[in-house]
């Protein structure tokens, strides 16, 4: 229909535009020069830094650009190198630019990425048109695209739209081979777990559910024919092992015996995952496969304190997650999804739905349940792979049909237009965004920290509200990787030490001299600091802001 192609395509080319300008605003936040790093280091072939953990999709999308660039690494002789740590690398790096060059380095690194949030929209409206009708495939990709946390984690230098467009595209073509197998679905099925396991090393889960599906789907098709089943399986594990050794380089050297033994004594490996890895290192697989998946489990162990409704847990929380998509989605989404799936539940009870709506409805709660469960609990975008499918349940509310056609035109609309207001009401900082539920960004911290509110993003925003409040002097505690006096001199700015270690601490609470302090909001909350400093920062906790650089820094005078 024309006017359906050109609703998609003006969603498209508007989603597009937000996510430039975005991408050339939004300040450096702290994954990102890291991520740069690496993924320069990898075109060159020498991405053997620790932790090594981020999967090659990010790497082989955008890591051309930096050296087309021209981005400056420290000089070979420099002792940090010694560190073979990409966190140290890419600070260094960083401390030796200018704010003009990392904005142009950042940018244009930043524009390749922005295809996986286009990809998935557009995917979201192909998918909902055929499981719903036209409107309701737009219904659904244009909640996407408005969405606050795809624009504001879109236009960064992230892996987390790769991870949702990948997940996204492995549960499509498992539909679509449900419908019909053959071997052009088993070939796609294939090309989309590789996307999906490149761009995220948690989507390992993926494979052994693909072939159980795969295996349930071949024995219940009829006719049944064996020799063709198995040739359409061994297709999918052959695009699958090829995707891997080529996105890792083809290196295939064995893991050294003293690696495999040390996996298996560290405590925060679960020892029935180091036997795997031992018992499938046989597989001549890359050892930075083998690597991240081992890394992102250390990571889970040892990453354990949260931040929530004003609490720090230890260990995590299982209702993090939710109560981060009750507080961070708009509510005009919120509403969206609700009646979509009450018209949803309307059709399951008058029987009109069946096993293909399994593979839409249910990713998206699957995907959220796991990560309730980890200890990995760094903010909403974690879960950006479950947001697709969230969305994918509103669709069915613009397929009413009779004495309630007008309804599913109407209410569909009202929800686009709601959510495209509130989404240009709080332009530029998507990052930091909160609902209506919450009272707004500026109520986030009574709730959620972490990269729910604070990524390090809002440094442009402070050196605007020195300038403007004419503030001679500021202390500044910042969380981030990018470099503060690049944004304001020594004269108007004075740094001061989180309590990252004894050394850097002054107590076990700072206790501020007169003048302006910024804190940024991850530092107030304290949940990444040992226990004996997590209240280093009360004093401000505790008190009430004079101000606040976008939403993520606050601002103190102290009498």
């Amino acid at each position: 229909m024309p006017w359906e192609r050109f609703l998609i395509a003006l969603l498209v080319v508007g989603q597009l535009g937000l996510l430039v300008v975005l991408a050339a605003e939004t300040g450096i936040t702290v994954d990102e020069p890291s991520h740069l790093l690496s993924a320069h280091l990898y075109w060159e072939g020498r991405d053997t830094l620790q932790p090594g953990h981020m999967p090659p999709l990010i790497n082989l999308t955008a890591g051309w650009v930096p050296r087309l660039v021209g981005l400056r690494l420290p000089e070979a002789t420099d002792p940090v190198w010694r560190t073979n740590h990409e966190w140290n690398i890419s600070q260094r790096m960083i401390d030796g630019m200018s704010r003009a060059e990392l904005q142009r380095i950042f940018f244009w690194s930043r524009l390749p990425l922005t295809l996986f949030p286009l990809l998935s929209t557009l995917l979201l409206w192909w998918w909902g048109r055929q499981l719903f009708s036209p409107a309701g495939g737009l219904f659904s990709a244009a909640l996407f695209a408005l969405s606050p946390m795809v624009l504001g984690h879109g236009a960064l230098f992230k892996n987390d739209l790769a991870s949702a467009f990948g997940y996204l595209a492995f549960w499509y073509s498992a539909w679509r081979y449900w419908e019909r197998p053959d071997a052009g679905g088993a070939a796609r099925w294939g090309v989309a777990l590789v996307l999906a396991v490149l761009a995220k090393i948690s989507m390992l889960i993926l494979i052994p559910m693909a072939f159980v599906l795969l295996a349930i789907r071949e024995l219940t098709w009829r006719p049944l024919r064996p020799a063709l089943s198995l040739s359409r399986i061994l297709l999918v594990g052959v695009v699958l092992y090829g995707g891997i050794v080529l996105a890792w380089q083809a290196d295939l050297t064995p893991i050294p015996a003293a690696e495999l033994d040390s996996w298996q004594t560290s405590p925060a490996i679960p020892s029935w995952i180091s036997q795997i890895v031992k018992t499938a290192s046989w597989i001549p697989l890359p050892p930075r496969f083998w690597h991240g998946a081992v890394e992102m489990v250390r990571s889970n162990g040892e990453h354990g304190a949260v931040y929530l409704m004003g609490q720090i847990f230890p260990e995590g929380h299982p209702l993090y997650f939710v109560t981060a998509l009750a507080l961070k989605v708009p509510v005009a989404m919120q509403l969206a999804i609700g009646l979509g799936l009450c018209v949803y539940a309307f059709r399951v009870a008058r029987r009109r739905a069946g096993a293909r709506d399994l593979f839409w409805a249910v990713p998206g709660l699957f995907y959220v349940s796991l990560a309730s469960l980890s200890n990995l609990q760094l903010g909403i975008r974690l879960i950006a792979p479950a947001w697709p499918f969230l969305l994918l349940w509103a669709g069915p509310l613009a397929t009413l049909r009779g004495r309630w056609r007008i309804a599913g035109i109407l209410l569909p609309a009202a929800l686009v237009a709601w959510s495209g207001w509130r989404t240009a009401v709080h332009y530029p900082h998507y990052i930091s965004h909160f609902n209506l539920w919450a009272g707004g960004p500026q109520n986030g911290l009574r709730y959620l920290s972490d990269s729910n509110i604070d990524w390090g993003q809002d440094l442009r925003f402070l050196a605007e509200y020195v300038t403007r409040n004419d503030i001679r002097k500021i202390r500044l505690a910042y969380f981030g990787m990018d470099d503060p006096y690049n944004y304001l001199t020594d004269e108007r700015l004075e740094t001061l030490p989180a309590p990252w270690s004894d050394d850097l601490a002054k107590g076990e609470r700072f206790v501020p001299e007169r003048g302006y302090y910024a804190v940024s909001a991850n530092l107030l909350t304290g949940q990444y600091f040992a226990p004996k400093y997590r209240n280093y920062f009360a004093g401000f906790r505790e008190s009430e802001p004079v101000g606040r650089a976008g939403y993520s820094i606050f601002i103190y005078r102290i009498p």
